[in-house]
């Protein structure tokens, strides 16, 4: 048993000393990551992935109320401007 145990941490590579912080570090040396390891990094670009979309979609969703509010402005009627 203590051998097995042995083998398998002897085989485990070391980490590895890519940064994480961008999205190319995080598949950087993917072939001798464990399984655990993969899965842990590409949870964590599913989830980088889902808040560069939500920014995305924020910003966008914002530039459209700003559009529908001076187009609701310019299309008052005068008399509701005040002219």
């Amino acid at each position: 048993m203590l051998g097995v145990c042995l083998g398998r941490w002897l085989r485990t590579p070391a980490p590895p000393q890519e940064s994480l912080e961008d999205d190319a570090g995080l598949f950087a040396g993917w072939d001798g990551l464990s399984a655990v390891e993969r899965k842990r990094r590409l949870a964590l670009y599913q989830q980088r992935v889902l808040a560069r979309s939500a920014e995305q979609e924020k910003a966008w969703l914002q530039a459209r109320m700003r559009e529908c509010l001076v187009k609701d402005q310019d299309e008052q009627p005068r008399t509701a401007r005040g002219l």
